[in-house]
């Protein structure tokens, strides 16, 4: 009979049997026959027993890697028809540690290869199954392949936590717990039963308990109990008891009988405490209760609500926005290559970045948000109510921010990255499962598209989510395109009446809008850090438009820059300005940077040494908006800064609102007091202009003097037409 050639799967036992039908039966001799009918049984019943086993079986070509046989169990655990495995390169079935498995089979010698045991997990998008892996290489019919073992892990994960829980609840205990054989010798004791006792561990194993117990006031107290016991299997009561010191006491002692699968009593368990303080025993037994009720609803490593607790808050919120008609979300967190951090530097190391990231996501939501750890490197954050997407969208970017934050872990600097799905309830179900579902889905859309992002389950934002990420992408396109151009304000001499500054203005000059003013984006491009490579171009463009200023009609023209708050605090932004000084060759007394007063007074000790630095380089500092930030006089002394600005809400209101003019006046005193000059924004009617020259400011700007122009637009030497009254007569005195 012919050999098959290579026979895979079922294919094996049909290609047997189509060679015993196609032969015809009269063409076997008699002692031929039997034997391949023997041959095909066995065949037939390896099968049925590979197909029986619980555990997953698989058969792999080397070095290649293909699928040549699998069992049932096989197809259950990658969820995939049986008929789909065989055939399939090993690798492509989602197995994380395929690509390891396989170099170690191929690399192994039949014979003296070892039976290797790993643990690894078959992911897909939308469930993941750990499994205690056994795999060898075997060589048949002089080929070599790889056999594994697998078995799904769950249950034996979810077996050790369960009795690492039970240790943790036996040694934590507050109540003192001694365990002893039916022939009345201890077992066991907890660290609780040591301290009551005063007895060490050692001492009391293989004792009798009556080492430390006493004789009741009733001779028959210890009788009732016993028959109470053996009869009912559990007894309760108050007795003496003795410490090793011989000090005599009053615990509360229950005592449960411990049966075997046969039902036959096998060891009795002995709680007690001391209830000689009876108040330090109810704190006790409350903080015991409190601790288990704890350990029972939170995530042993990081101290997070678990997904019992997760069930039950989500439950709390569901019903209060069906009740109020409000939405809620959930963000589904997963850390981008967490498993390098756990390979390179150990499990420790990992968990411990597991607590500093459970700690970060606590500080950055409110406190009647839930935080919980679903396991491995997963979180979910439920926040209680958003007025919109919206909402979800900025705790999700302040994530995204503050978890790339570097954690410093046995000297290292360790980053890693999240990827975050959000799903909105009710619009995205009704249910904890559903929304976790959509979530995960949407989380790996966000690995998809490059981790380190966050996606929506639906792309059914409302408009203005959906306008604001629009927007978001079209600035980024704006930066790539030049969209970008600065208008110039002149600031004015109120004395002179000369012009004697710019202020440099950004605009956007959108393809299809037109005209975009700052207040339209600047904020967007603040949350999204676009305001750094814009704040780069700002600089290098003001310093070359001052030099051809410079060189040209206004040989000591000035430009004034505000920095953004980000740009102000970046480490990069000295030798940025350095860089664009020198590429313009001007000089830095050309260039007057302005610092929003709420910017500055945000870390003020920091403020100081970065306006040192700046003003190091030369250049002019000054105090933007003054008089909304709440500065300290004391920082204001400190700061090396040269003007403040009046900020336009006080100076519109001069001549109809008292207090915005005692305001000016007295930010006017104080910078004289200073050595500061004073410039006055928003200026737009002469009697604001009367006013200022009369109380000493020093420079003005605004619409009555000249509205924000492209740089062409001050291109002449001529001075600008300044409206100031009776100005030949103030230069004459």
């Amino acid at each position: 009979m012919p050999k098959p050639s290579e026979p895979t799967g079922d294919r094996a036992w049909e290609l047997l049997r189509d060679q015993i039908i196609g032969l015809g039966e009269r063409s076997f001799r008699k002692s031929y026959y039997p034997e391949l009918r023997r041959n095909l049984w066995r065949l037939e019943r390896f099968r049925a027993l590979l197909d029986f086993a619980g555990d997953m079986v698989l058969l792999i070509a080397l070095p290649d890697g293909e699928m040549i046989d699998a069992n049932a169990a096989a197809a259950e655990i990658f969820g995939q028809p049986l008929e789909a495995l065989i055939g399939r390169r090993f690798g492509e079935l989602g197995l994380d540690r395929a690509t390891e498995i396989l170099t170690s089979l191929v690399r192994d010698t039949v014979g003296a290869a070892p039976l290797r045991r790993i643990e690894a997990t078959v992911r897909s998008r939308s469930r993941s199954i750990p499994l205690d892996l056994t795999y060898r290489i075997a060589e048949l019919d002089g080929r070599r392949y790889g056999v594994l073992l697998g078995r799904d892990a769950r249950a034996r994960i979810a077996a050790e936590a369960r009795l690492r829980l039970a240790e943790r609840v036996f040694d934590d205990s507050g109540e003192g717990i001694v365990v002893a054989d039916t022939q009345g010798r201890i077992v066991e004791v907890n660290r609780a039963g040591e301290n009551i006792t005063g007895y060490r561990r050692a001492e009391l194993e293989g004792q009798s308990p009556e080492r430390f117990a006493i004789e009741s006031h009733d001779p028959g107290y210890d009788r009732n109990a016993w028959a109470m016991l053996r009869a009912q299997g559990y007894w309760q009561g108050e007795i003496w008891s003795r410490r090793k010191n011989g000090e005599v006491f009053p615990v509360w002692l229950s005592v449960s009988a411990i049966r075997d699968e046969k039902g036959v009593v096998c060891h009795y368990v002995a709680m007690f405490s001391d209830i000689s303080a009876s108040k330090a025993h109810e704190a006790r037994r409350k903080a015991d209760e409190a601790r288990i009720q704890h350990m029972a609803h939170h995530d042993f490593l990081t101290g997070l609500p678990n997904r019992l607790l997760l069930e039950v808050r989500f439950g709390q919120l569901l019903t209060e926005a069906r009740r109020r008609r409000k939405r809620f979300a959930l963000l589904f967190i997963d850390l981008d290559r967490f498993k390098n951090i756990n390979d390179t530097f150990g499990h420790g190391v990992g968990d411990r970045l597991l607590c500093g990231v459970a700690a970060r996501l606590s500080a950055l939501v409110r406190a009647t948000d839930t935080v919980s750890r679903q396991g491995g490197d997963e979180f979910v954050v439920l926040l209680s109510e958003i007025g919109g997407p919206d909402d979800a969208v900025l705790v999700a970017r302040k994530l995204l921010r503050e978890l790339g934050e570097p954690c410093v872990l046995e000297g290292h600097d360790l980053t890693v990255t999240p990827s975050i799905g959000i799903a909105v309830a009710p619009d995205d179900g009704e249910s904890l499962e559903t929304l976790l579902k959509h979530a995960d889905l949407a989380m790996y859309e966000a690995k998809r598209q490059g981790r380190n992002n966050y996606q929506f389950f639906q792309q059914e934002m409302n408009a203005r989510t959906l306008e604001r990420l629009l927007l978001e992408n079209r600035l980024r396109q704006a930066l790539k395109q030049e969209e970008f151009e600065l208008f110039y304000q002149p600031q004015v001499d109120l004395e002179t009446g000369r012009m004697v500054a710019f202020e440099a203005l950004l605009r956007w000059r959108h393809p299809e809008r037109g005209l975009v003013l700052p207040m339209d984006f600047l904020p967007l491009a603040e949350e999204t850090g676009l305001i750094l490579p814009m704040g780069v171009w700002v600089l290098r463009e003001v310093c070359r438009q001052v030099a051809a200023w410079r060189r040209g009609p206004w040989p000591e023209i000035r430009a004034t820059v505000n920095l953004s708050a980000l740009q102000f605090r970046q480490p990069a932004l000295i030798e940025q300005l350095r860089s664009a000084l020198a590429d313009a060759e001007v000089e830095a007394e050309a260039i007057e940077l302005e610092v929003a007063e709420g910017v500055a007074m945000q870390d003020a000790g920091a403020t100081v040494h970065i306006l040192r630095a700046l003003r190091a380089m030369g250049v002019t500092l000054a105090i933007d908006n003054f008089g909304t930030g709440y500065s300290s006089l004391a920082y204001l002394k400190q700061f090396p800064v040269s003007v403040l600005k009046i900020d336009r809400s006080f100076v519109g209101d001069i001549g109809e609102d008292i207090g915005s003019a005692a305001i000016c006046a007295a930010v006017i005193g104080l910078a004289r007091n200073l050595g500061l000059d004073v410039v006055a924004e928003g200026v737009e009617t002469d009697a604001q202009i009367a006013w200022l020259r009369a109380a000493g400011c020093c420079r003005a700007q605004g619409f009555l003097l000249g509205a924000p122009l492209p740089a062409a637009g001050y291109a002449t030497g001529a001075d600008l037409e300044v409206r100031l009254n009776d100005m030949g007569s103030l230069e004459g005195e």
